[in-house]
């Protein structure tokens, strides 16, 4: 409860009343009596600050003076932030003008000043981690836009603040109030966080995760529970990839470790730099991609592109998909490759090769696909400057002008310099002549080998053989496939 005080002075000093109001406290000053000048003062209930209504006498009283102001609000308990210019200007004012002045600010005391403990602000882009979006854009890709934060090694995530000391303030009445402690978001360096004196910083690259105590941590592991979709968005990771979930039509997988899925992987495009591991298989549906640094391993691959730079290693089938190794493709006891393109340096272990509706299936060992790839980039940008040199030339008969002729001598450049490397590409692409392709079951007719550009065609059904290539006679020679106490024999291996 707040108090109207009073006091009534034949000296001319004040009068005070006193009253209950309900948010300050009302402290009226008169100069004599009620036909005089006076004041009403509003304190505020923590007196932090008082504010003043001026008004002039009636007809035949007497003004209110500055000293009779200042003293009674002295009396009154108000010695401390006191405006005296305001206080003597305002009543100046409502005197001269015979108008009342209101709601003058009259005293104003001093706020304390909230001590800031030491702590860590998060950079800008961990603080707001929604993904910007360009509302002109013609279509927004949603596969695109990410629910992760990865950040790398020695990037900064949040910047160390030093404590900053409190203040104690005063109010109107002189009384000291104790600054506060203003609470802030606690941050503490975690798993792979350097803890510095400028602030937080990644250690290694990796996902950016906070806990609900404030620990920042940097996960070399990213585990997804519910797979890949629109929650996530595509997967772009530096370390190791986690999939307990299904890859949804249309999203991405990117990893800069290994892939381990417990799923059967959608591939519309998965990149890992080391090894892959579908526990349940890969299906491309005719457009998916598979790149992998390391091995392949999976239970079975069905309609997609696959390249490895280690080997391809499945269980059961590879049916309708490219294979590309610069390893080996190795099947299990129930492996079977149907309507397959496949290039391995290494060679090919299966149970059965084809089928019995005679689906085409191309093997190529011995043959490093990237040398193979680069000299069919090769050979199409060749076919395009042909294309292209042409044209060209026959406009330059037409209308011999430089540019023209200058675009035909570019063109010739650029053929001979294609034309020079391919040499380079035809020596670097038969890398193994010692391949092999081991069929522990049955080949089919509709099968086509290439060793080393030597070529064999199966032209009736085989059971268990080795194919390899015979270097003296330049052909390639069948061979019984013969097991040793549960293995393959020591020569297939």
């Amino acid at each position: 409860m707040s108090r109207r005080l009073s006091a009534d002075n034949q000296e001319g000093a004040t009068k005070v009343s006193e009253a209950e109001s309900k948010d300050a406290t009302i402290l009226s000053i008169y100069q004599g009596d009620q036909h005089d000048g006076y004041a009403e003062v509003t304190i505020a209930p923590d007196f932090s600050r008082a504010t003043a209504s001026f008004f002039p006498p009636a007809p035949g009283g007497s003004f209110l003076t500055y000293q009779v102001v200042a003293a009674k609000l002295e009396e009154g308990g108000v010695v401390s932030g006191v405006l005296h210019d305001a206080i003597q200007e305002k009543l100046l004012a409502a005197n001269s003008s015979q108008q009342a002045v209101k709601d003058v600010l009259i005293a104003n005391g001093t706020p304390p000043i909230p001590e800031i403990p030491e702590h860590f602000v998060l950079g800008k882009d961990f603080v707001d981690r929604r993904p910007e979006i360009d509302p002109n854009a013609a279509r927004i890709d949603w596969h695109s836009i990410s629910a992760f934060k990865i950040v790398h090694a020695k990037e900064p995530i949040a910047r160390r603040i030093p404590k900053s000391e409190g203040k104690t303030g005063i109010n109107i009445r002189g009384e000291e109030i104790p600054f506060p402690v203003k609470s802030v978001q606690q941050l503490q360096a975690g798993a792979n966080v350097i803890d510095h004196e400028k602030g937080l910083f990644a250690a290694k690259d990796g996902r950016l995760c906070f806990s609900a105590s404030g620990g920042v941590s940097v996960e070399e592991v990213l585990v997804l529970k519910t797979g890949v979709d629109f929650t996530t968005g595509n997967i772009a990771f530096p370390g190791d990839v986690i999939l307990q979930g299904k890859v949804a039509d249309g999203f991405k997988v990117y990893a800069g470790g290994s892939i381990v899925s417990s799923e059967v992987i959608d591939a519309t495009e998965i990149v890992c730099k080391k090894d892959l591991v579908a526990q349940s298989g890969i299906e491309g549906g005719q457009t998916g991609v598979v790149r992998v640094g390391g091995s392949l391993t999976a239970k079975y691959i069905q309609n997609c592109k696959v390249a490895a730079r280690g080997d391809v290693i499945v269980s059961g089938s590879i049916v309708q998909s490219k294979v590309y190794s610069m390893g080996m493709i190795r099947m299990g006891d129930t492996g079977k490759l149907v309507g397959c393109e496949c290039i391995v340096i290494g060679g090919v272990q299966a149970m059965d090769i084809g089928n019995a509706r005679g689906a085409k299936t191309y093997l190529r060992c011995g043959t490093d696909f990237t040398m193979q790839q680069e000299l069919d980039v090769a050979n199409e940008r060749l076919k395009v400057i042909a294309a292209k040199l042409r044209q060209a030339e026959e406009m330059y008969k037409e209308e011999p002008l430089p540019d023209i002729e200058a675009f035909i001598q570019e063109l010739r450049k650029r053929r001979m310099e294609i034309t020079e490397r391919i040499p380079a590409y035809l020596t670097a692409i038969d890398k193994n002549d010692a391949a092999f392709v081991e069929v522990r079951g049955t080949m089919y007719p509709g099968v086509e080998i290439e060793i080393c550009h030597v070529s064999y065609t199966v032209l009736k059904q085989q059971k268990q053989v080795i194919l390899r290539l015979d270097k003296t006679k330049g052909v390639i020679v069948a061979e019984p496939y013969k097991k040793a106490d549960g293995k393959a024999h020591p020569s297939a291996s």
